[in-house]
């Protein structure tokens, strides 16, 4: 079964890289091209996408930028190809250890990759929150390089840190829209509760006026969960659900359909229709903090 999915995720790798990617692509071969990795442009552009294989062929780093990437390694467990992130590198070809430490992982260090040509890596994802739970764009970052902590080099915004020395920053102005997005259990929210999880249920519906969710967890009725419609075409909402297995449809427009990107469904009995299936599990850490 794993190696079927592995030849599906390379055959739609293909396919993909053929499209809209391949000149892209083109420019990275046997060199480092960082024109390929400016994302300055103000306006959101969805078509620059790139393979993993060409963040493990950076001859040099780079200021941090967020980038979206390609990786069919991760598709079998993830089922999603492109990934979204802040690229962050560090060029440590006589180091023997780089660590990455900052706001984002509450300065604890984590480890990150060292490709052939010394350059170390690591991608975050941009769930950055502040305490008010609204998204925080200023990401504070320092390198710890063989135990010792310095800050980046390659980017020119840094503040003191109060010790004699300078921190890193990043300002994350925009983030495009995730086509793949799906319904998931959040770890954390607004308004968490200790027996009740938080369920974000979202689909990417850019041409879509109406979008409600029906379930068996509101007895399938289709007048009592709507969901709200951004501007760049995500419909998302949040709710509280105990824990349990959850099967459910969107309806949009009129038109009953699954979870796009829920890889997860079943048969609903009395009808005998494919449903989309969620899992909510019991909480196993305790509230640290509550509204």
């Amino acid at each position: 079964m794993k190696f079927k999915s592995i030849r599906i995720a390379l055959f739609l790798l293909f396919f993909v890289g053929i499209g809209i990617f391949a000149d892209d692509g083109m420019d990275w071969i046997g060199s480092f091209s960082s024109k390929e990795l400016e994302m300055s442009d103000e306006t959101e552009n969805q078509d620059t996408v790139y393979y993993l294989w060409q963040l493990e062929s950076l001859k040099k780093n780079i200021a941090p930028r967020y980038i979206r990437y390609l990786d069919v390694e991760s598709y079998v467990s993830t089922g999603k190809l492109i990934h979204r992130g802040i690229l962050f590198t560090y060029n440590g070809l006589r180091e023997e250890a780089v660590e990455i430490c900052g706001s984002f992982n509450h300065w604890e260090c984590s480890e990150m990759k060292r490709n052939q040509y010394g350059i170390y890596y690591t991608v975050i994802e941009p769930t950055q929150i502040t305490d008010n739970y609204e998204e925080d764009p200023v990401y504070e970052y320092k390198f710890r390089v063989n135990g010792l902590l310095t800050y980046d080099p390659e980017n020119f915004d840094k503040l003191e840190d109060g010790s004699g020395s300078y921190y890193s920053r990043f300002i994350l102005e925009n983030t495009d829209t995730d086509r793949q997005t799906k319904t998931m259990v959040l770890e954390d929210s607004a308004n968490e509760e200790r027996d009740l999880r938080t369920v974000k249920f979202q689909i990417y519906l850019p041409n879509a006026e109406v979008v409600r969710v029906v379930g068996s967890f509101n007895d399938w009725n289709p007048e009592h969960d709507f969901l709200k419609k951004d501007r760049k075409g995500v419909f998302t909402l949040e709710k509280k659900l105990l824990p349990g297995e959850y099967h459910y449809q969107f309806i949009v427009d009129g038109e009953y359909m699954l979870d796009t990107y829920n890889p997860t469904t079943n048969i609903k009995v009395d009808t005998n229709e494919s449903v989309s299936s969620l899992l909510v599990p019991e909480r196993n850490y305790a509230l640290e903090r509550k509204m």
